[in-house]
């Protein structure tokens, strides 16, 4: 063993101690976290022929040192039981020993190793590929920091090679029919496999719709008529497919979000390394994990689809006409729908449009006749204010000639009194106010001066003030009377004179 393979090997066994790991990883298992001392004494038929079997191979007869040469080189290559290796593996691993490990265990999955001291390549299966072949071939082959070998990178890259394989024999051996059948009912799935979401309206329809959202999870049992299938899309490419996923940055472990909130505190979000700021050295927080939003189709986890999604989308393509006719029954409705709609909106724009005409005929018709109204109205209007202008013209004179009397002034008054009445009545016969029948009696007698009898009332009066009054006597006499009556030391005349 040369001085610089001696190096590498002491550093992976300081690697080793570090994580804890022996020999060998039982990756069978895919990984364990702390792995056992069964390979320094290896017990069990194929673990002790894996041991005698490489030891032979290895330039070294000491197993502690023989097992130490080999390495993993990267090459794995997956050929289930029932399948020819011909035509997967090299031609140096089909003459030897195909479909089974250098232990002799049967196995699918096939891992390459190399002895790095004699350049001999074998196979092992998942059950016996080392810690060791791993841990060289990640610091050697993939230029891996030794520090960043953990129990976790190893899991992780042989998840990731176990992946790749797989993923690799089962486009292999579907790939184009997968291909050819997604493609053919991807866009009929997207609107097959969906469940109702809220209600809307849709204007094209008028009448409220369920939205229309991808199935993400099944619903029911395979086989029972309520079955409803996840949608194929969804699974395999859909491009909202994600999630929300934790890196440890130590480890190198992904974890989801759900797995990752149970993780305890401690773990779950930072660690801390303080040194006493006294030391003249600053403290440092690094972070434990990293989020990431990272597709969760299984075009991208997985390379290849499960048996499920498999058997579901060649299900639905089988189903295909029948999910065919049912769409079109659906887009056959719609479109009814649609029809009858644009139809009913079209004569309903004629009706509108009919009694928006009919609507503007009859409002020209009454604008006519308000028009028509309006003339007639201030033709009447000028009649009647001719006719007024006329009667206020000829007023005064027409009420004198009608009622018998000269035209008169309130200088026909004897009075102050029958002055002012008379000016009261000439202006309200000017402005062809009525005048009442009492009224126009006294126009008429003071104009023609006629004496009227004293009232009762008068007579009454002048009797309680003293005086003896002649029933014969005229009004005017009355009132001169009560006048002197009531101020002796004046005498009133007739005429309106003081002595």
């Amino acid at each position: 063993m040369t001085e610089q393979n001696l190096n590498e090997i002491n550093e992976l066994r300081g690697i080793a101690e570090r994580v804890g790991a022996e020999d060998f990883v039982d990756v069978g298992q895919i990984i364990r976290d702390v792995v056992d001392e069964k390979w320094k004494n290896p017990t069990g038929a194929y673990n002790i022929a894996l041991k005698e079997r490489l030891t032979d191979l290895s330039e070294s007869d000491d197993w502690a040192e023989a097992k130490l040469e080999w390495k993993a080189t990267g090459n794995i290559w997956y050929v289930p039981m029932r399948d020819s290796a011909d035509d997967v593996l090299p031609q140096v691993h089909q003459d030897k020993h195909p479909h089974e490990c250098i232990c002799g265990h049967k196995i699918a999955w096939h891992f390459e190793i190399l002895n790095t001291e004699n350049d001999t390549l074998e196979i092992v299966g998942s059950e016996h590929i080392g810690f060791w072949m791993v841990a060289r071939h990640l610091v050697e082959n993939l230029n891996m920091p030794a520090d960043m070998i953990t129990q976790e990178r190893i899991e992780i890259w042989v998840k990731e090679a176990v992946k790749s394989m797989k993923a690799e024999w089962w486009w292999k051996m579907h790939g184009e029919q997968f291909e050819e059948w997604f493609n053919e009912l991807s866009e009929i799935d997207l609107r097959t496999n969906v469940r109702n979401g809220d209600s809307y309206w849709d204007e094209d329809t008028n009448r409220y719709e369920h939205q229309h959202l991808i199935r993400k999870k099944a619903e029911g049992k395979i086989g029972e008529p309520e079955y409803a299938m996840a949608s194929i899309v969804w699974r395999w490419n859909h491009p909202d497919n994600e999630g929300v996923f934790y890196t440890n940055n130590k480890t190198g472990v992904k974890i989801k979000k759900t797995t990752w909130k149970n993780l305890l505190n401690d773990e779950k979000y930072t660690y801390e390394e303080y040194i006493h700021p006294t030391m003249g050295l600053r403290s440092r927080k690094v972070s434990l994990w990293s989020k990431s939003v990272e597709s969760t189709a299984q075009k991208d986890t997985r390379g290849y689809p499960n048996e499920r999604l498999w058997n579901d989308l060649q299900m639905f393509y089988l189903n295909l006409p029948r999910h065919k006719l049912a769409l079109e029954e659906k887009d056959k409705e719609r479109a009814e729908r649609v029809a009858f709609v644009v139809k009913e909106r079209e004569e309903q724009r004629e009706r509108q449009r009919i009694q928006r005409e009919e609507y503007a005929r009859q409002e020209a018709i009454r604008r006519e006749e308000r028009r028509l109204a309006e003339e007639e109205r201030q033709r009447r209007q000028a009649i009647r204010d001719a006719e007024r202008a006329r009667q206020l013209e000829t007023a005064f004179e027409d009420f004198c000639e009608k009622h018998d009397l000269p035209e008169f002034t309130l200088e026909n008054g004897n009075n102050q009194w029958e002055q002012n009445f008379l000016k009261d009545m000439i202006k309200r016969i000017n402005t062809l106010q009525p005048l009442s029948p009492k009224q126009i009696l006294y126009v008429q007698k003071i104009v023609n001066n006629i004496e009227q009898p004293a009232t009762e009332k008068q007579l009454s009066y002048i009797r309680k003030l003293g005086g003896t009054p002649n029933p014969e006597m005229t009004k005017r006499e009355a009132s001169d009377m009560i006048g002197e009556l009531k101020n002796p030391t004046k005498r009133t005349f007739s005429n309106g004179e003081e002595e």
